[in-house]
Order: structure tokens, then C-alpha cells, then sequence
């Protein structure tokens, strides 16, 4: 599912603690360029990210879809096209996803993580993964794209863009729009209330 894969790597930018805060919240633009036509295709939402392992993802436009993760439960919702029918809801265990465990080897730093290496091309910082994760998540590096050279980067905003290069050699774009950093959340704010007519599928 395209959802779990973007999620999996929206944590790549979090690889010290002094680049990162413990929490930010910002928009998105997410374009994906299809191999067999050519054509570009745009969703717009919104990303909340707490540490650790704490994710909001929600997809405003063009095809709604939610999902949220703790460390204990993830949710993954797509509501009804027509209102009135029955939306759908996936529940996994976190501890189940390949986010959980690429933010807990991501805690103290790119050196030595056993899922990717990494190099500095100019104003890209390129994170290649090794054979296992390309096979699990069918992805094969993710290039961070930055105003000035990748390695003096000492903010999250100066990065301006990421790309995600599949093994089909698929692409897909991530921009991030009006980054806020040390956000407060609610409490309840990454747990889901499944809505009434919703179908739960429990993995």
C-alpha cells in the first residue's frame, strides 16, 4: 500500500538530535510521475510527527485517506466515496511496521544503520538501501534535495524537497509547506476514533 511506504520514510530527515525537534507539523505536496504514461498525479495534506514513533498522516486531496500511529496501534482509514456507505479501516500493532523499527535505528544518527548508506552529492544528501529493505518496501533509495550543500544542513527546512525512487523506477516527490518545529499535540491526537459503518480489517 502506497500510504505505509511514504510513511516508512517521512522519518529519513530525522537523523540527529539537534537537526530535528521532537515534534513539528507541516503541509505537503506529494506528486508521483507514472512510468507507463508519463503523467503526473498531486495529493495535498497535512503530516504531524511526534517523537518517538508518533505519526498523523492525513491526505486531504484528491483521495481522502487518514492514518495514524503510536507505539502501541497504527490505523489506517479510507472513507466512504459516496457518504452514507461503509469507509474501510486497516489496525496493525506498531511494533508489526517498518516505521517503528527504522525511527528506533535512526535514534542516534545516519553512521552505522543497518537498513542504508549514504552519501553527499552537492545539495543532495542520497540514503541507499540495502538489498533486504529494498525487497520488503520495493524501494531503492531516497534523495533529500536542499538549497546549499547537503552536508552543511543544519535544519530540517533547508531541505526543500525528497524523492523516493522505487525499484520500477517509480518516483515520487515530497515537498513540505509551512514546517512548524516543537509543536504540542492533545493528547488523544495520534489514536483514531473509527467513525459508525466502517469496515475493520485487523492484520
Amino acid at each position: 500500500m502506497k500510504l505505509f511506504l511514504f510513511l516508512f520514510f517521512i522519518p529519513l530527515i530525522c537523523w540527529s538530535k539537534s537537526f530535528v525537534p521532537s515534534s513539528f507539523s507541516a503541509n505537503f505536496e506529494e506528486s508521483l510521475i507514472s512510468v507507463a504514461t508519463g503523467k503526473e498525479k498531486k495529493s495535498f495534506g497535512k503530516i504531524d510527527y511526534k517523537y518517538p514513533g508518533h505519526i498523523r498522516y492525513d491526505i486531504i486531496s484528491p483521495d481522502p485517506s487518514i492514518f495514524v500511529s503510536n507505539p502501541v496501534k497504527s490505523w489506517y482509514y479510507v472513507p466512504p466515496f459516496i457518504e452514507g456507505e461503509e469507509g474501510q479501516v486497516t489496525i496493525q500493532k506498531s511494533n508489526k511496521l517498518p516505521l517503528t523499527k527504522f525511527l528506533d535505528s535512526i535514534k542516534n544518527g545516519l553512521e552505522g544503520s543497518r537498513l542504508f548508506t549514504f552519501k553527499y552529492q552537492g545539495k543532495e544528501l542520497v540514503l541507499i538501501f540495502v538489498k533486504t529493505i529494498q525487497k520488503e518496501m520495493t524501494l531503492r533509495q531516497v534523495t533529500l534535495i536542499a538549497s546549499i550543500e547537503a552536508k552543511n544542513v543544519k535544519s530540517l527546512n533547508e531541505f526543500e524537497k525528497m524523492v523516493l525512487t522505487y525499484a520500477d523506477g517509480r518516483k515520487v516527490n515530497l515537498k513540505f509547506i509551512g514546517l512548524k518545529e516543537d509543536v504540542t499535540f492533545p493528547v488523544t491526537h495520534f489514536e483514531f476514533v473509527i467513525p459508525p459503518k466502517t469496515k475493520t480489517t485487523a492484520n
